[in-house]
């Protein structure tokens, strides 16, 4: 549990574990490390990175700190990492079901087979193109909502490399044919 609690310190913005990182550190070795530690270290965390929007009353959460921001490439690269199982499933599926290629679906098929039946491992592989999407895409995406006469009005920009654009625009096809998929086997 310590090593896990040692890992969530790393949502904590660079400058406040600058400045406060040794104590906090030492408060942690002499605190019990049970999971409701884990939990409120991981809320704090990521509370640090909330702040006000400009005119606001409103509060913006800018998940990922200054890694994220400043390497969104980063993010993409690990949102390609969540979505290669997938990909690669669907992709060989395709193959074989569709073009009538067979032998790289049958070679991966006994390993396959428990993780897919697995409901954990359908869930994961069912959500991982749309976590690849938020990987790819919260980093380089920004939102100013405010008050305007009674409303709610907002501003969103993106500046996002190549890669990023890549892989959401890939998360965002490998969901669209899965949901595709979907509707056509239960309609």
């Amino acid at each position: 549990m310590r090593r896990c609690i040692s890992l969530l310190l790393r949502l904590y913005p660079r400058a406040w574990m600058r400045r406060y990182g040794g104590e906090f550190r030492q408060l942690l070795d002499d605190a019990p490390a049970t999971p409701a530690t884990a939990i409120d270290v991981a809320r704090h965390g990521l509370s640090l990175h909330a702040r006000r929007a400009p005119g606001t009353g409103l509060h913006l959460i800018t998940l990922g700190g200054t890694i994220m921001r400043d390497h969104p490439q980063r993010s993409a690269v690990l949102g390609a990492a969540v979505l290669l199982p997938t990909a690669v499933l669907i992709g060989v599926a395709v193959l074989k079901y569709v073009v009538g290629v067979a032998a790289p679906f049958d070679a991966i098929e006994p390993a396959m087979t428990p993780l897919v039946t697995h409901p954990l491992g359908e869930t994961v592989l069912t959500l991982a193109p749309y976590l690849a999407l938020v990987l790819a895409l919260l980093p380089v995406v920004r939102g100013v909502p405010r008050w305007e006469h009674g409303r709610l009005v907002g501003t969103f920009s993106l500046a996002a490399p190549v890669v990023n654009i890549v892989i959401a625009t890939l998360s965002a096809a490998v969901a669209l044919f899965m949901a595709v998929y979907w509707v056509t086997e239960n309609l």
